[in-house]
């Protein structure tokens, strides 16, 4: 009887804050919003401060098509919502193009797009990999012959295009539009 007594300590204090952890885990996940989508009010996220240039449109849809089936419908160039692949591309730097139907879902999570015309020269594109190379977070670049200038900027319902590279312009529209797509995912 008196070892038992001299346990019961112990299990109380492993056991209980055991089940609070438990219950406090249970309850935070099922009443917060974490990993789920935001709520789609037909616009894009709102900043305090857009990057001059940026044109923001409204978001078409959310539709997942099959692999391989062309979307639709699309109100920007480039596509910035709208019907997409249900596999998203891995961040990097691509030398061949992505399907645009593919990319939109990975805006969907929250990824800037940045893609030059495919004749662009090779100092756009040089300096374009060096900006990606040095913050690859959430970023894709790829050619893309469909673009009407030199280089597009895109992200979930936006799109910066520019004839001529400034630098310090990509680089903002990463920092302010990454990671505002409805559905925010840790890759």
């Amino acid at each position: 009887m008196k070892n038992l007594i001299s346990r019961v300590p112990v299990l109380v204090w492993f056991l209980i804050p055991t089940l609070i952890l438990i219950i406090g885990g249970v309850v935070f996940f099922s009443t917060s919003k974490f990993g789920q989508a935001k709520e789609d009010t037909g616009r894009p996220e709102e900043v305090s401060k857009p990057v001059e240039g940026t044109v923001d449109f409204d978001i078409v849809s959310r539709e997942h098509i099959a692999s391989g089936a062309k979307g639709s419908s699309y109100n920007s160039n480039p596509p910035t919502s709208g019907s997409h692949w249900p596999a998203p591309a891995k961040s990097g730097i691509y030398d061949k193009e992505l399907a645009d139907e593919q990319v939109i879902h990975n805006m969907e999570h929250g990824y800037i797009w940045i893609s030059y015309k495919t004749d662009a020269p090779d100092e756009v594109k040089n300096k374009l990999k060096e900006i990606v190379e040095g913050d690859n977070w959430k970023v894709i670049m790829t050619p893309r012959a469909n673009n009407e200038t030199t280089i597009a900027i895109a992200a979930w319902g936006r799109v910066l295009n520019m004839t001529d590279l400034d630098t310090e312009k990509v680089e903002d529209f990463i920092k302010t539009y990454r990671n505002r797509g409805p559905e925010k995912t840790p890759e």
